[in-house]
């Protein structure tokens, strides 16, 4: 995992995939879909040899507030 990629994903604004995994490379998301291992998967296949930052979007009502 890159390092650079980690810190783009924690800052960037990935509400429209919510509830999805993600795989980044070179700072932006380059598979998204509902299953990790197909996600997986095709990110292997776009970018062999490297291994992409792979993470689940949160939906915005799993982070709760308590006093």
């Amino acid at each position: 995992m890159a390092y650079e990629d980690y810190e783009w994903y924690l800052e960037a604004d990935l509400s429209m995939y919510s509830g999805k995994w993600v795989a980044i490379a070179d700072q932006k998301v380059i598979v998204s879909g509902k299953r990790v291992d197909k996600v997986i998967m095709r990110a292997r296949e776009m970018y062999p040899g490297r291994r992409p930052f792979i993470a689940k979007v949160r939906n915005k009502l799993s982070v709760l507030y308590a006093n």
